[in-house]
């Protein structure tokens, strides 16, 4: 396998979560309106799972850095990435995510973004 893949991979799920997260941390209740997601009552949880991505995209740069050529392991965030898009595809299966279509389909696109990123992680760790 080569190496620069695997930096590639660690450095694509690094920016994700830290991104997300960060979002999440800063502005939940803007974030949910803008993206056409349900809104939450109380910005704890939002803010809770914000702080979760921001520390598991820490964790894999700080892997990265300290032990080169490795991150917080492809395994674990192979399996993170595929457990989040099984969760989005079965709330949107049974219909109890996003109000809007805009939300929806920024749903559907990001499960489909994971399921193909844990693909690739799968492929890549072969």
């Amino acid at each position: 396998m080569p190496a620069n893949l695997l930096l590639y991979l660690a450095a694509i799920e690094i920016a994700l979560k830290l991104s997300a997260g960060l979002m999440l941390l800063i502005a939940p209740k803007t974030l949910a309106r803008a993206l056409g997601l349900p809104p939450a009552d109380e910005a704890f949880w939002p803010r809770l799972l914000g702080a979760t991505l921001v520390g598991l995209g820490l964790a894999s740069a700080l892997e990265a850095h300290y032990v080169p050529g490795k991150s917080l392991g492809l395994y674990g965030t192979t399996a993170i990435n595929l457990c989040v898009a099984a969760c989005l595809g079965g709330l949107l299966i049974l219909g109890r995510s996003a109000p809007s279509k805009r939300g929806r389909g920024l749903l559907w696109l990001a499960a489909g973004l994971l399921t193909v990123l844990g693909l690739v992680e799968i492929i890549a760790a072969a």
